[in-house]
């Protein structure tokens, strides 16, 4: 007796195509996610880390954005100096803490208290120098930071919503302040 040879199983198109369909479907609701996800971001995203003349009308006085940057805006005279500034060498960029006594609140209403802790990043370049690839927002006519000097300051807050990095915080014994991310920095003069 011969036998006859067993004949090549065929291949199930049917689920092939289920499990490429099922595989289609999975990708498109991922995509759709994805994107879902990248639009809400965005529209979450705080105003001070988003190009300001787009969201803002351009200020057209020498003071640069000072009157739109940011969601608060203070003119304060700085306490004190806390102490000596790190040494900005190229490789270690920070945000120092530095106390206000809030002199006038041009926006922000209710919000600001008399006593403000600002952080500024890298406070030993000047204000027109500070901005860089990763906080191009940042800036100001400020040259340096003297206690008792008058500053125009636009301000955000939360800081760690604005500023991913170190923070010299040499007010770290006050409980419950709030501390303020410096977006731009003038001088000023007690003017209201």
């Amino acid at each position: 007796m011969s036998q006859s040879p067993l004949p090549e199983p065929t291949p199930d198109t049917q689920s092939t195509n289920t499990v490429n369909s099922s595989a289609r479907w999975i990708l498109g609701a991922m995509m759709l996610i994805a994107l879902v996800a990248v639009g809400v971001a965005t529209a979450l995203r705080p105003a001070s880390t988003q190009d300001v003349s787009k969201t803002a009308p351009e200020d057209t006085t020498p003071d640069g954005p000072i009157r739109t940057a940011g969601r608060f805006e203070v003119t304060g005279r700085l306490v004190e100096m806390p102490g000596k500034f790190l040494a900005n060498d190229g490789l270690y960029n920070y945000a120092f803490v530095l106390k206000y006594d809030v002199l006038t609140i041009h926006r922000g209403g209710d919000q600001v208290e008399s006593t403000i802790y600002v952080a500024h990043y890298n406070p030993r370049k000047t204000r027109d120098e500070v901005a860089d690839e990763f906080y191009p927002d940042l800036g100001g006519n400020l040259k340096r930071f003297r206690a008792g000097d008058v500053h125009r300051l636009a301000l955000e807050q939360p800081w760690d919503e604005h500023y991913i990095g170190p923070l010299v915080d040499r007010y770290h014994q006050v409980n419950g302040k709030r501390i303020y991310w410096a977006i731009w920095s003038n001088t000023a003069s007690h003017d209201g």
